[in-house]
């Protein structure tokens, strides 16, 4: 099955909106505009970590729902190689600029800048960095991982998730995605397990992988909602698109201003739905394919995992070191300047060989005899015009 690279460039605008959601929550004053208006979409940086689950559960469902999936082996080398190895290379960075820059006081950076890399070099926390499965503090090099640490954990236990998926029907697995968010429920309101860092937690997992799960059900279902959506007249489009705006925009900022029981499920899962309507339109709309496939947009999908890596550490050493005094939207310009850079550094000096080593390693494992599952079609509907 040929690449969806629209799909990266999904993801790679998401990964600019961390970007921008980090300078919004350092910022000293942010226009009213980019709170309250839809424009907040740009600055969501909890909805893009949803929308990176879902999207990994729908490219990685894709081999198996279409019977060329590999041996348990070589897929678990491939992805080791595709996430641990840049974010090996992006941790030794993240360890030095801590240990190197820890010593400035909260008044030289700031209170919220120096909530971070105030461990220093502490052989304990780099170990457990290492493991990148383990509960730990994820905030004290560089906050981002918290999200690497489930694609790991996840990553583990894929493909027998894709046995529910390929087997079970759509009901059955959305049953399963419930009582997921159940067990972590129940976690929450007992507190049985607690996160050492952000959301950090085995249960947390647990919840976390009912969006990898939604992911491949879109990808099995694709070829129905695609010619669903078809199908759909322009105005009811229109209308489509204007609820999965607001519910992306908007899931986060009820819940955070109106406390209810499981709010993250309910803000989530607004959240999903409104990704999985971007996902579908954009394997649908041509018009939608030609904006994703732009020269700057198709570069920002082919970096999104280092910009998403190093836009941090960047981030937090400038903070540690010029931000104090220079203006800030001078520190913004260049921190977005300097992590795309590095970004581009790492996919071709970190990425692209960890890829190659993968498919590398992976090709001494020999090929069992495919299973017989059902297989989805390969032959998309046309894309359509909107």
């Amino acid at each position: 099955m040929k690449r969806l690279a629209q799909l990266d460039s999904i993801r790679g605008l998401a990964s600019l909106s961390v970007v921008f959601h980090h300078l919004w929550q350092s910022a000293p004053v942010l226009p009213a505009v980019f709170y309250y208006s839809p424009a907040r979409i740009f600055l969501g940086g909890h909805q893009a970590v949803i929308l990176f689950f879902i999207l990994s559960g729908f490219v990685l469902a894709l081999p198996f729902l279409s019977g060329r999936a590999v041996p348990y082996s070589a897929y678990i080398i491939k992805r080791i190689c595709r996430i641990y190895l840049p974010y090996l290379a992006a941790l030794i960075i993240a360890v030095a600029a801590a240990s190197f820059l820890h010593h400035k006081t909260e008044d030289q950076v700031g209170s919220f800048f120096y909530f971070f890399w105030q461990s220093g070099f502490s052989l304990r926390l780099i170990a457990e960095h290492l493991t990148l499965l383990t509960n730990f503090n994820t905030n004290a090099y560089n906050t981002v991982i918290w999200s690497l640490l489930h694609e790991m954990r996840i990553s583990l236990i894929f493909p027998l998730l894709m046995i529910l998926v390929v087997r079970r029907g759509l009901l059955f697995n959305l049953i399963v995605c419930l009582l997921l968010n159940m067990v972590s429920a129940i976690n929450d309101i007992y507190g049985l397990e607690s996160s050492r860092g952000f959301h950090t937690s085995y249960m947390d997992t647990v919840y976390y992988t009912s969006f990898f799960i939604l992911g491949a059900l879109l990808a099995k279902y694709r070829i129905e909602l695609m010619g669903l959506f078809q199908r759909t007249g322009k105005l009811q489009k229109g209308a489509a698109l204007a609820a999965a705006i607001l519910l992306y925009a908007y899931s986060r900022f009820i819940s955070d201003k109106i406390h209810l029981p499981f709010n993250r499920v309910f803000d989530d899962y607004g959240i999903a739905l409104a990704v999985a309507f971007f996902i579908i339109l954009a394997l649908s709309s041509t018009r939608l394919i030609k904006l994703l496939s732009l020269n700057f947009v198709s570069f920002l999908g082919t970096i999104s995992y280092s910009l998403y890596l190093y836009h941090f550490i960047v981030f937090l050493a400038l903070a540690y070191t010029i931000q104090p005094y220079i203006p800030y939207w001078l520190f913004g310009l260049l921190t977005l300047t300097i992590s795309i850079l590095a970004a581009s550094a790492s996919y071709y000096l970190v990425e692209k060989p960890a890829i190659a080593l993968g498919r590398h390693l992976s090709s001494y494992v020999s090929r069992p005899e495919r299973p017989e599952i059902r297989k989805t079609p390969d032959t998309e509907p046309a894309v359509q015009q909107i």
